[in-house]
């Protein structure tokens, strides 16, 4: 797989579990509640998971709303969102 289409790949696999934590990522950078740095930051977070099927798995789920494994590389920063 190429890394444009890996970085694509965690990029969908961060809002999907920020969407399933009730966090709109892509909202939140329009209001800047969130920088794009820390948005690719979050993403190149991801990218260094070593369980990104478990986590595709966990998103294909009917849940609308799921907890957080805890490998998730970006719950602290899910969490400060969150309080926001």
């Amino acid at each position: 797989m190429s890394y444009n289409l890996k970085r694509d790949a965690h990029t969908h696999l961060v809002l999907g579990m920020a969407d399933r934590q009730g966090l709109d990522l892509q909202e939140m950078v329009l209001r800047a509640d969130l920088s794009e740095d820390q948005f690719e930051q979050a993403v190149d977070r991801c990218l260094g998971c070593t369980q990104p099927d478990a986590c595709k798995c966990l998103l294909d789920s009917a849940l609308p709303q799921i907890n957080l494994p805890d490998y998730c590389r970006n719950g602290d920063l899910f969490g400060d969102l969150r309080s926001k």
